[in-house]
């Protein structure tokens, strides 16, 4: 196991110092989705949407979510944050996770395991 990791962070320290940095996004916006799951729901919510997740970054790598639950706070979150680079991809028309073929299938199934949602618009101004 050592050996992988410094044949990793050598690889990492060789393409840095040639120059050829890891790509970078421009998050600009983030789009914060909390749902209320009903009592129990968390159990079969979760895995529904880590497997949908990732099967839509497969289809589409352009695709940048985090899926957050909560260790604190309201019992029972789950928190959906997807990262643009626009303002305009965050219309739905243009979303790319919403425009997915298989989208209100899924969507159909995690409706009834919530009691309420809500949504936050974010626009970055500072990163480190």
């Amino acid at each position: 196991m050592k050996a992988v990791l410094i044949i990793l962070v050598g690889s990492f320290a060789t393409l840095f110092a040639a120059g050829q940095q890891q790509p970078t996004r421009n998050t600009m916006y983030v789009e914060r989705n909390v749902f209320y799951l009903k009592f129990g729901a968390s159990r079969e919510a979760i895995p529904m949407w880590r497997e949908y997740l990732q099967r839509v970054h497969q289809r589409d790598p352009n695709v940048h979510a985090r899926l957050l639950t909560d260790v604190s706070g309201p019992a029972y979150s789950l928190i959906l944050e997807i990262e643009y680079e626009t303002f305009s991809e965050m219309e739905p028309s243009e979303c790319r996770l919403t425009n997915q073929t298989d989208w209100k299938d899924f969507y159909q199934k995690f409706i009834p395991l919530c009691e309420k949602a809500e949504r936050t618009y974010y626009k970055k101004q500072l990163q480190f």
